[in-house]
């Protein structure tokens, strides 16, 4: 098994970045994000925006996100001077046709022995794009396949 309990600030924070996602809250969210993906996005004001933006746009179409949760992680690799996990994230979404239920994935980075963590949403993202983003680790995460988003219920 995972030695979770080495880092109890990991699943808590994961779980804080989900839950700014939820509320929209997307500085407190930035606040957790690994430096790189920020930088990649074109900067922090930037990169609110175009979270707000797609938010809005989901919003528009009738997509409204209920939860969103952090799991335990399935991965903990040590590279370079910094820790590496891997944490399932479950993300429950009302649209005009039903409730989805998507699984996905985030990477979160401590650079501080697990003290505190950002993190990355790797949903989405190729090995390409992580790989820019984290040369040093992406060869020996384990990241489970993209799953296509499953209905739950009806209304």
């Amino acid at each position: 098994t995972i030695q979770s309990e080495n880092y109890p600030t990991l699943v808590a924070q994961a779980q804080e970045v989900n839950d700014a996602f939820r509320r929209r809250d997307f500085a407190q969210m930035i606040d957790l994000t690994y430096p790189k993906v920020i930088e990649a996005a074109g900067g922090r004001d930037k990169m609110i925006e175009s979270l707000t933006k797609g938010m809005k746009e989901m919003e528009a179409e009738g997509v409204l996100v209920l939860s969103s949760t952090a799991g335990a992680p399935t991965q903990i690799v040590h590279a370079s001077g910094s820790i590496y996990a891997v944490l399932p994230t479950t993300l429950k979404a009302k649209a005009q046709d039903g409730v989805f239920q998507t699984e996905s994935s985030m990477i979160g980075i401590s650079s501080n022995g697990g003290a505190t963590w950002t993190f990355i949403d790797a949903g989405g993202k190729d090995q390409k794009e992580l790989r820019s983003i984290l040369p040093d680790a992406v060869d020996k995460l384990n990241l489970p396949p993209e799953k296509q988003p499953v209905k739950i219920s009806n209304n």
